[in-house]
């Protein structure tokens, strides 16, 4: 029977992506003349290319940690084995907003500094909940032990949290930058569900992201909910598990209250006591 919930965060419960190509939009007010979806091309290309080619650019695809938060994390209090990436960081953000100055016709260290520091700033003014999403999760804690796994800087991603007011709703909030091992692992997973204090069969993830939220749960004995934003099912692999479907993080109250009436305890959507 279902214990506990636990969900991913960017994009899940709050607008990420979105939000970093509005402060791209806001960085690029700096540049006269600039035509604002060039820019946000110009240095969302810029991010990607050098975050990728990058010393760490295999364990921020490990760890999950996108080009857009080493625009403005510091990694304070992330993993000692992010201390390297950690160092490199500012060498990368200046890197990324040069190159994509550069590629626009301009070459301004000054104003790529202001760029980089005006982009940290629109982040740092919050990241909005998701449509249903303050609903589903009180709602969720009413019901079942709720938790956050999340890919990411520990920085940002509880800057985040704390700007929605959620963040004591979460019985477990684990952060892949703070403990050194993400999503899709299981180990990740056990570190959660140890947190939440339930085995995996007593517990559903809910994630926008196929492989890394919906994969690593079903791997690791968990049942998943996928957050499909218009997208269609996948097929499942060979071998894995059939996950649940809905169209946003908002479906799972419609969800929750058509499960009341379920005869099956083994139903995901079960509410049990905490």
């Amino acid at each position: 029977m279902l214990r506990a919930v636990i969900f991913d965060l960017d994009d899940t419960l709050i607008a990420d992506q979105a939000t970093a190509r509005a402060s791209v939009r806001s960085a690029a007010r700096l540049l006269s003349g600039a035509e604002p979806d060039r820019v946000v091309e110009a240095v969302l290309t810029a991010a990607d290319a050098a975050w990728c080619s990058g010393p760490y650019g295999d364990l921020a695809s490990e760890l999950g940690i996108s080009s857009r938060e080493g625009l403005w994390s510091h990694f304070e209090g992330c993993h000692p084995r992010l201390a390297g990436l950690a160092a490199w960081a500012p060498t990368y953000r200046a890197e990324t907003w040069r190159t994509a100055l550069a590629a626009l016709g301009t070459r301004d260290p000054a104003l790529a500094t202001a760029m980089a520091d005006a982009y940290e700033a629109a982040q740092r003014a919050g990241h909005p909940l998701l449509e249903g999403a303050e609903e589903v999760v009180r709602r969720a804690v009413t019901r079942y032990r709720v938790g956050l796994l999340t890919n990411g800087p520990g920085d940002i991603q509880r800057h985040k949290v704390e700007g929605t007011g959620l963040g004591p709703l979460f019985r477990a909030f684990v952060v892949s930058g703070e403990v050194g091992v993400g999503k899709p692992s299981p180990e990740v997973f056990e570190l959660v569900l140890g947190a939440l204090g339930v085995g995996p069969e007593e517990a559903v993830m809910v994630g926008d992201n196929w492989d890394r939220d919906i994969h690593g749960a079903l791997a690791s004995g968990v049942a998943a909910i996928w957050v499909a934003g218009g997208r269609p099912v996948p097929e499942p692999a060979l071998g894995v598990p059939a996950a649940a479907s809905i169209a946003d993080v908002g479906g799972l109250l419609e969800a929750w209250d058509a499960s009341e009436g379920l005869a099956s305890a083994g139903s995901p959507l079960r509410p049990s006591e905490h």
